[in-house]
């Protein structure tokens, strides 16, 4: 089967009817879209399709991806992180407000796990006084936006998002003044090599496998360990992107990616129905004093991930040892440090410490609970359960 998807899908152009879907789904028939490999190949992009000064700068949020900072700071522009705040995870309005500057350029407004930002409308009414241009960072979420007022926006099905394609990112350019200027990114673009697209093809089957086989002997450890070590899966991150230093931003999506993704947008509605069910699961039924959930209100888009917050890191390091102690994996990756993943180069991030206290904190107790597909309701039950007794 997988030989079939990476020989016979150029028969077909599922890049293009991908594009058109989601631009039709998004209500966005008058935007552009451009399909990329990965966040760091449209987010530089975005970037390049705006004429920039080395001394402009970009508010990007300090609880975010290694990746957008990367982009970033290979474009030659001046990162300037913004605060959080607690309800939504999104931009602080009142540091927003304190960093911006007549050198400032562009805010990226980051939509983290799925919940929109709680000063979304304050932020674009803000943006579009002091003109400067909004790219949204819709990586954790896959919703239309009402009223269209942003630049350019991202979105994702990478391999742990709402959809998962293993990996594809669409910047979708919805100001008109920069339609003229796609075809020039266009052109810039490379395909991608075989052999990538043909690690990316395994990662559902390996992962799948590593999953159904997580209580059996360890195996799961195993299975992971062998496919990085023999080249079978791609990594998370390489190790250039750890340390921000990155260079390849020219990378098309895979045609034969783009099958994927095109299968999984039919099941999207399916996906979000469990997500949702079992995010209402976890509201209604955990009661751990020592657990506050972050997002209450869950009347609003993809529920991607269900995050909770505790006391400190040393109670979230408790919970996370007695949750994978009885087989169940807290999803920490977003956790420990502000600029996720924790093993990146935090120096070469230039951020001054606790100038976005709220972010640090957060990232110091937040972990997210099991959210995905595979969860059975006898295994969303015994998570509530081993949730409910643990104790400090």
């Amino acid at each position: 089967m997988l030989t079939f998807w990476i020989i016979n899908s150029y028969k077909v152009n599922y890049v293009k009817q991908i594009e058109e879907k989601l631009l039709k789904i998004q209500e966005l028939d008058d935007s552009k879209i451009i399909s990329l490999y990965s966040w760091r190949n449209a987010i530089h992009n975005a970037l390049k399709l705006i004429w920039i000064d080395n001394n402009d700068e970009i508010i990007v949020s300090w609880y975010t991806c290694s990746v957008v900072v990367n982009a970033v700071l290979n474009i030659w522009w001046n990162p300037i992180y913004c605060d959080i705040e607690p309800e939504s995870l999104g931009l602080d309005i009142k540091d927003l407000k304190t960093k911006i500057t007549k050198k400032t350029k562009v805010i990226i407004i980051q939509h983290t796990f799925w919940k929109q930002v709680k000063y979304y409308k304050e932020i674009l009414k803000l943006a579009k006084k002091e003109k400067i241009l909004v790219i949204e960072d819709c990586a954790h979420s896959l919703w239309n936006n009402q009223k269209i007022e942003w630049d350019f926006a991202i979105f994702s099905t990478w391999r742990d998002k709402v959809i998962s394609s293993v990996t594809w990112w669409f910047l979708i350019i919805n100001n008109s003044q920069y339609f003229t200027k796609i075809w020039f990114i266009k052109n810039e673009l490379q395909s991608v090599k075989p052999l990538l697209v043909w690690r990316n093809l395994n990662y559902d089957i390996l992962w799948y496998l590593a999953y159904k086989l997580y209580d059996f002997l360890k195996i799961w450890r195993l299975i992971i360990h062998f496919s990085r070590k023999l080249w079978l899966i791609t990594e998370v991150l390489t190790y250039r992107e750890k340390r921000f230093a990155s260079k390849n931003f020219s990378l098309a999506f895979p045609n034969s990616l783009a099958y994927l993704a095109l299968r999984e947008l039919k099941k999207i509605k399916h996906y979000t129905k469990i997500r949702l069910d079992n995010s209402n699961y976890y509201l209604k039924y955990l009661n751990n004093k020592n657990i506050e959930i972050i997002f209450k209100d869950l009347n609003d888009y993809n529920w991607f991930r269900f995050p909770i917050i505790v006391e400190n890191t040393l109670i979230k390091e408790e919970l996370y040892s007695y949750m994978r102690k009885n087989s169940i994996l807290l999803w920490n990756t977003w956790s420990w440090t502000n600029i996720v993943p924790m093993w990146v180069n935090l120096v070469e991030a230039k951020y001054k410490l606790w100038s976005c206290p709220n972010a640090e904190r957060i990232s110091e107790q937040i972990l997210t609970l099991p959210n995905h597909s595979l969860i059975s309701k006898k295994d969303l039950k015994n998570i509530v359960e081993l949730l409910n007794k643990f104790e400090v």
